[in-house]
């Protein structure tokens, strides 16, 4: 505020009128004053962006630093109706137990319109039906998923009527406030029984790439298709196949890690598919690499079984080229009920050259755009996840 010049320019104005000052000398000082309140602004935005670090966390809030007893608390966001069948699915997956339990904070977001002051609701599962809403109708099914898993999984619901330029806040500092490890945003395009597309929402779009930049924890954006239409029954004979795709990097890392949690549910089949480039088959070792190696240890090793009898595989594809890559994502989607992505953040891979060129949405990283994409024929749902930004 002091580099404003308002309060100087007064002054120098009383000391011309005065006399004390020359007309030279005044128009000398308003001309410093002048510039100084061009540059100053510029050089503070340059210099000092609280916006980027608003909702940093300290600590590593993420799925693969979760130590085995620890419980994994997720932020689940649903805009519409259509987004919850598809999310109570994925929490499912997640395999909560007594010893690493899930709590689950739902966050139910409607565009401000008609009033003039954002809403913030919080949600009991004691609610009367005569004070049901709308809002709370999208929030019985996860009460429900709770009442199904009893004593694993614990559900605080909440609505936020809010503007659609501010939607991100209120998702950030609920996951900063309340210390989740991972964010699930429903993906903003909707496909119809016959997979065609249905329903494009650009300000989803939008709000998920700004979660994307400021997310004080891991992130996944969760692409339905509607193959699993129902969730998995304890009592049911029923399996899911997840695929996962590792090309490396700390998204897969992460990707891996829930994965693995998953897989620890025996109705789950995981195929781990990692894609190696064929230049990289030689001794040149980094640290990304050492890391990577040591994530796949257990998979390596135990492939087929893991632990407990858990169904695990573990191939391993070596391909030359981006088309390849493209080549094998189409081979290999109709194979699976949910396929398991890392964003690759930051990763540059020969496996990857030439696709970022058409990559249509680039909040979904290179491999999750294919899986994304129109092209693609098939009903697999995917999940895209990016691991916390320190």
């Amino acid at each position: 505020m002091s580099s404003k010049g308002i309060v100087q320019l007064s002054h120098y104005s009383t000391f011309r009128d005065n006399q004390v000052l020359s007309e030279t000398v005044f128009t000398a000082m308003v001309i410093a004053i002048l510039v100084n309140a061009t540059i100053i602004p510029i050089l503070v935005r340059f210099l000092y962006d609280p916006v980027s670090r608003k909702y940093a966390a300290y600590e590593q809030r993420n799925i693969m630093h979760l130590k085995p007893d620890a419980e994994l608390r997720i932020l689940a966001c649903v805009h519409t109706s259509d987004n919850v069948p598809a999310m109570i699915n994925l929490l499912d997956l997640t395999c909560p137990t007594r010893e690493s339990p899930n709590v689950v904070y739902v966050l139910h977001l409607i565009q401000l319109m008609a009033r003039n002051s954002p809403v913030f609701i919080a949600h009991h599962n004691h609610e009367s039906s005569t004070a049901t809403t709308k809002s709370f109708e999208k929030i019985i099914p996860f009460y429900q998923y709770e009442g199904n898993n009893w004593g694993l999984v614990t559900v605080n619901a909440f609505t936020v009527i809010t503007p659609r330029k501010l939607m991100h806040e209120d998702i950030c500092t609920m996951a900063l406030d309340k210390q989740t490890s991972f964010i699930i945003l429903p993906f903003h395009r909707k496909w119809s029984i016959d997979g065609s597309l249905e329903e494009e929402n650009n300000v989803v779009r939008n709000l998920n790439c700004t979660v994307l930049d400021q997310a004080p924890c891991s992130v996944g954006i969760l692409i339905d298709r509607g193959r699993r239409q129902k969730p998995m029954e304890p009592s049911s004979p029923s399996s899911c196949s997840i695929g996962m795709l590792f090309l490396g990097g700390k998204d897969d890392r992460e990707a891996l890690m829930l994965a693995k949690r998953m897989a620890r549910d025996t109705q789950v089949k995981l195929t781990v598919t990692r894609l190696i480039a064929y230049q990289d088959c030689s001794n040149v070792v980094d640290w990304d690499m050492v890391l990577d190696t040591e994530m796949l240890k257990d998979v390596k090793q135990n492939n087929g079984v893991l632990d407990n009898g858990n169904d695990i595989t573990y191939v391993e594809e070596v391909l030359h080229c981006g088309s390849q890559t493209i080549k094998l994502v189409r081979s290999i989607a109709n194979d699976y009920d949910l396929m398991i992505v890392g964003r690759h953040y930051g990763v540059e891979s020969v496996l990857l050259e030439g696709l970022s060129e058409w990559s249509e949405f680039p909040e979904l990283g290179i491999v999750g755009d294919l899986f994304a994409s129109m092209d693609l024929n098939s009903r697999v749902s995917v999940l895209v996840v990016q691991q916390q930004i320190v």
